[in-house]
């Protein structure tokens, strides 16, 4: 009985172990898509990599390519988008990236210039204090990509190329 007991430990308390070292991956910050290119902005050192793809999907496995590490996306705050299918890749983001409910979500021309100019931190602090003061909608990726699926009108917030907020017209 007691090697029963014991064989079980073994198996339940082994950890959860992947096999990749933390070090050796990316953990993408903010993603900004327009039309086919994507450019990835990542924690710890706000390394923005940028890449032609047509789907999110292979933007992705470009960008490890491109930084020779696994990306991880399950900690992503902050998602710009122009000229693409919003709901799409919103769906996408929520399904396949886990990205978190926190997620934010924002419109910006010359999307990956954005996150060049300004540390996607800073972007997703503008866009809460907007929330709070009631000057945006509420942005996050569930209730837009809610929104979308309700066929409501939602309007994200609009970034400049510096990454500060632009009043709509």
């Amino acid at each position: 009985m007691k090697k029963i007991i014991l064989a079980v430990m073994c198996i339940f308390l082994t950890g959860c172990s992947t096999g990749i070292d933390v070090n050796e991956m990316a953990y993408v910050r903010a993603v900004a898509i327009d039309g086919n290119n994507c450019s990835f902005s990542f924690y710890l050192d706000e390394q923005v990599v940028s890449v032609s793809a047509d789907s999110v999907e292979s933007a992705e496995s470009a960008a490890e390519l491109a930084l020779g590490k696994k990306i991880f996306t399950g900690h992503t705050e902050l998602v710009i988008l122009n000229e693409c299918d919003e709901r799409e890749i919103l769906e996408y983001m929520l399904s396949e990236w886990k990205a978190p409910p926190s997620c934010r979500v924002a419109n910006g021309e010359n999307a990956g210039e954005i996150l060049k100019n300004r540390k996607a931190e800073e972007i997703v602090g503008v866009i809460e204090t907007a929330e709070e003061k009631g000057l945006t909608e509420k942005c996050d990726i569930v209730t837009v990509l809610g929104n979308f699926l309700n066929n409501k009108n939602c309007e994200l917030p609009l970034l400049t190329s510096k990454g500060k907020l632009q009043n709509r017209q």
